[in-house]
C-alpha cells in the first residue's frame, strides 16, 4: 500500500481497499485507535442510552473485543496479528463512527427514526459488518459464511455481552 498516513490507511479498510496487514504493527497505534474511537461514542452512548455508564460500557466493549480477536487468532495460529487487527477494528470503527455520528444526532434512535432515518441505520450497519468481516477475514485467513458468522458472533456478540454485564 503507497499511503504512509495510518489515517489514510484506516480510511482504506474502512472502504474495502486496503486490509489489516497494511497497517503498521504498533501498540502505541492501536491504543490511540482504540482511545478515538471510545471518546467518539461516548455522546452516541450518552444520547441513545442516557441510563448507562458510556466508560463502563466502552471498556466491557473493548474487552470483548480485544478477548474476542486475541482467542479467534490464537486459535487459528495468528496470534502475530493482533495488534494490526486490533487497530484496524477499532480504527475503522472510529472512522464509521465519525461518518455515524452526524446521521446518529440528526435522525435521533432507531426506534425514533423515519424512513430515511432507518435506511441510514441500515446502510450504517450493512457497511460495518462488511468492514468488520473483511478485516476478519484477512486476519484469520478463512473465507465465505464461516468468516461472516464469526463477523456476526463479534458484533452482535459484543453488544450482548455489554447489555448482560452492565444491565443496561
Amino acid at each position: 500500500m503507497s499511503q504512509s498516513n495510518p489515517v489514510q490507511r484506516l480510511i482504506a479498510i474502512a472502504l474495502l481497499r486496503a486490509g489489516p496487514e497494511d497497517l503498521p504493527c504498533s501498540a502505541g497505534l492501536m491504543g490511540m485507535a482504540i482511545a478515538v474511537t471510545a471518546a467518539i461514542n461516548v455522546p452516541v452512548i450518552q444520547r441513545f442510552t442516557p441510563q448507562a455508564e458510556p466508560l463502563l460500557q466502552i471498556a466491557l466493549l473493548a474487552g470483548y473485543n480485544l478477548a474476542f480477536l486475541a482467542l479467534a487468532l490464537w486459535l487459528r495460529g495468528h496470534a502475530a496479528r493482533f495488534i494490526q487487527s486490533a487497530t484496524a477494528l477499532f480504527g475503522t470503527d472510529a472512522v464509521i463512527s465519525l461518518v455515524a455520528l452526524p446521521v446518529l444526532l440528526f435522525v435521533g434512535s432507531p426506534e425514533q427514526a423515519s424512513p430515511i432515518g432507518a435506511l441510514s441505520f441500515l446502510l450504517l450497519l450493512i457497511w460495518n459488518i462488511a468492514v468488520v468481516n473483511h478485516i476478519l477475514r484477512s486476519a484469520l485467513g478463512l473465507g465465505g459464511m464461516l468468516s461472516l458468522g464469526i463477523t456476526l458472533a463479534y458484533i452482535f456478540g459484543g453488544s450482548a455481552f455489554v447489555r448482560a454485564a452492565s444491565g443496561v
